[in-house]
C-alpha cells in the first residue's frame, strides 16, 4: 500500500465572539487565535490505501462532518464517536488506514469546545470561554486567557497565561500545572495527579482544590490562607508563615492572610514556595538592624584603637555585619 495525503479545508464566519466545536477521536489538534471574524480549520489525512480511488473513498468516509449556523461552527469525526480505524474497518473490510492532524485558526475571543480522544491538544492565543475534554492525550494551553474548563483522563494539563484567568480543572490520572499573574478563581480536583500553581490569588475569588493522593505545590505571589484538611497531609512553606490548628484541620497563613484556599486530600501534601517563573512582587524593604547604643560605643572604640577602618565602622553602624 502507498500513502496518500488528503486535506479538508473548512472556513466559516463566526464573528469575533462566535462559537466553535471540534471533536476528534484520533489525531493531534493545534489551535491558534488570529484576528478576524473567520474560523478556519484544516484537517490533514495521511491515508494508507492500495490506489488513488481507494484513498478518495476512505477520505470521503472519514473526513470531518461540518455543521454551520449564524455565529457557530461544528466539526467532528464521523461514526458517532468511533475511531477512524473502526470506521475504515467497518466500511472497507479492514483495508486501509488514516492518520489525522487538525489545525484551527479562530478569533481570539471566540468560544471553544474541544473534545479529543487519543489526541494531544495545543492551543495558543485564545481569550474567550473555553472547554477542553481529553482522554489519553496531553493538553497544553499557551498565552491563554478568559475562563477555562479542563477535563483530562490519562493525560497531563498545562496552562500558561500572561493575564488574569479563571480555571475549573479535573484530572483523573494526570498532573495539572497553571502559571498566571493572577487567578480570579480556581476549582481543581485530581485523583492521583499533582497540582502545581504559580500565581497571585484574587481577593474575593473562590479557591478549592481536592486530591486523593496528589500533592499541591504553589509558587505564591502575595498573601493567602490555606485551609488544609487531610489526616496524612504534610505541610511545608519556604515563605514566612503561621501554622494553626490540629493535624487533620490546619490553617497555613501567608502574609496578611489574603484569599482562602481550601485543600482537601486523603494523602496529598502541600508545599508553598516562592515563584520560579513569574516576577516576584517587590518585597517590603526591611529596615537595617541598627546596633544598640552599647554596640555603637564598642564600634567607635575599635575605630579609635585602629582595629577597624572608617569604612568598616560606617558599615557596622549602618547595620551591616562584621566583615560584610
Amino acid at each position: 500500500m502507498a500513502t496518500y495525503v488528503r486535506t479538508q479545508s473548512i472556513e466559516h464566519a463566526v464573528g469575533e465572539r462566535g462559537s466553535v466545536s471540534i471533536k476528534v477521536t484520533e489525531g493531534d489538534v493545534r489551535i491558534q487565535g488570529v484576528s478576524g471574524p473567520d474560523a478556519r480549520i484544516r484537517a490533514t489525512f495521511e491515508i494508507r490505501a492500495s490506489s488513488d480511488k481507494e484513498a478518495d473513498d476512505i477520505f470521503e468516509a472519514v473526513k470531518l462532518r461540518v455543521v454551520t449556523g449564524p455565529g457557530t461552527l461544528s466539526a467532528e469525526e464521523p461514526g458517532g464517536g468511533a475511531t477512524i480505524g473502526k470506521v475504515i474497518s467497518r466500511l472497507f473490510s479492514g483495508a486501509g488506514h488514516a492518520d489525522l492532524a487538525v489545525e484551527a485558526f479562530l478569533p481570539p475571543d471566540a468560544q471553544l469546545h474541544l473534545s479529543g480522544v487519543s489526541s494531544d491538544v495545543e492551543a495558543s492565543g485564545l481569550r474567550g470561554d473555553q472547554r477542553y475534554s481529553t482522554v489519553s492525550g496531553d493538553l497544553r494551553l499557551v498565552d491563554a486567557g478568559g475562563s477555562l474548563q479542563l477535563m483530562a483522563v490519562s493525560g497531563d494539563t498545562s496552562v500558561t497565561s500572561p493575564e488574569s484567568i479563571s480555571v475549573a480543572a479535573e484530572s483523573v490520572s494526570g498532573d495539572v500545572a497553571i502559571t498566571a499573574p493572577r487567578l480570579r478563581s480556581l476549582q481543581a480536583s485530581t485523583v492521583s495527579g499533582d497540582i502545581e500553581l504559580e500565581a497571585e490569588l484574587s481577593i474575593g475569588g473562590a479557591f478549592s482544590i481536592s486530591t486523593v493522593s496528589g500533592d499541591l505545590s504553589i509558587g505564591l505571589l502575595g498573601s493567602a490562607t490555606f485551609e488544609i484538611r487531610g489526616l496524612s497531609t504534610d505541610v511545608h512553606s519556604e515563605i514566612d508563615h503561621r501554622l494553626e490548628g490540629r493535624s487533620d484541620r490546619r490553617r497555613l497563613i501567608i502574609g496578611q492572610g489574603g484569599p482562602t484556599v481550601v485543600f482537601s486530600s486523603m494523602s496529598g501534601d502541600v508545599e508553598v514556595r516562592r515563584p520560579r517563573h513569574l516576577a516576584r512582587r517587590p518585597e517590603q524593604a526591611q529596615a537595617p538592624s541598627v546596633p544598640d547604643p552599647e554596640a555603637q560605643l564598642e564600634i567607635l572604640r575599635l575605630l579609635e584603637s585602629g582595629e577597624i577602618t572608617v569604612d568598616e565602622a560606617t558599615r557596622r553602624l549602618a547595620g551591616g555585619s562584621a566583615g560584610a
